[in-house]
């Protein structure tokens, strides 16, 4: 299968990136780690394996955004899903700056029966809001700050920007079980996902909600490991 073939590839070519750089995770991260300026980032979660179950399989795929800050765009990102680590709601985050913070506590809410009635309300935030959605907060900072991510470099490119987009665009599509009448690296019957309200989560197998449902172009592929090739 095509689609077999190229999800080994894949996984080869992050198995390389990783024998480089190793993983980290977000609850040990700052910002005075060394951060390039734009790439894409590989989140795995603990208990999820591929078929073969030995490789964790890989549930999130997301970019650095373009900003004006002087500081790494990829690191602010990341720190947006990681969540706050001090001042009056320390250890909380905010799911309105990051769709993954907001799936997870969707399912959070749907499988441990959490009443926070003000997490669809995503135009509203205040102080008051901010205290009654804190210690759901907390634990979506708890999850994802424990898991394990690669990130890669795009900043040689003279378009990181729509380097970024290719990838991850590409990435979720090959990942996505949305449309696969057999399931590829399926989840796992406990994960989390599975009680997230969104269809493309629960469908996907994937944290993302964009391109789950598209067809993925293999060349994306090419420019990953080339992209790996130039770690040192």
């Amino acid at each position: 299968m095509d689609t077999l073939k190229h999800l080994n590839y894949f996984y080869d070519i992050l198995m390389e990136l990783q024998s480089k750089t190793g993983t980290r995770i977000l609850a040990t991260c700052n910002i005075r780690m060394e951060w390039p300026q734009q790439g894409v980032y590989f989140f795995f979660e603990p208990g999820e394996l591929r078929d073969n179950g030995k490789q964790m399989r890989v549930v999130r795929v997301g970019v650095s955004q373009s900003s004006e800050s002087p500081q790494s765009p990829l690191w602010d990102r990341l720190r947006e899903h990681r969540g706050t680590i001090s001042g009056k709601f320390s250890g909380g985050g905010n799911h309105r700056m990051s769709n993954f913070r907001y799936y997870v506590g969707s399912a959070l809410i749907n499988r441990d029966n959490v009443v926070c009635p003000s997490w669809e309300e995503l135009e509203s935030y205040n102080t008051s809001i901010r205290k009654e959605e804190h210690p759901l907060e907390m634990k979506v900072s708890d999850i994802i700050s424990n898991m394990p991510f690669l990130w890669l470099s795009t900043e040689r490119s003279s378009r990181p920007d729509q380097l970024n987009k290719f990838i991850k665009r590409n990435a979720v599509a090959l990942l996505s079980n949305y449309h696969n009448q057999v399931a590829l690296d399926s989840p796992s019957p406990n994960w989390l996902g599975h009680y997230c309200p969104n269809d493309a989560i629960r469908l996907s197998g994937l944290w993302n909600h964009r391109s789950v449902d598209v067809t993925w172009n293999p060349r994306f592929l090419n420019y990953l490991e080339k992209l790996v090739r130039l770690v040192k």
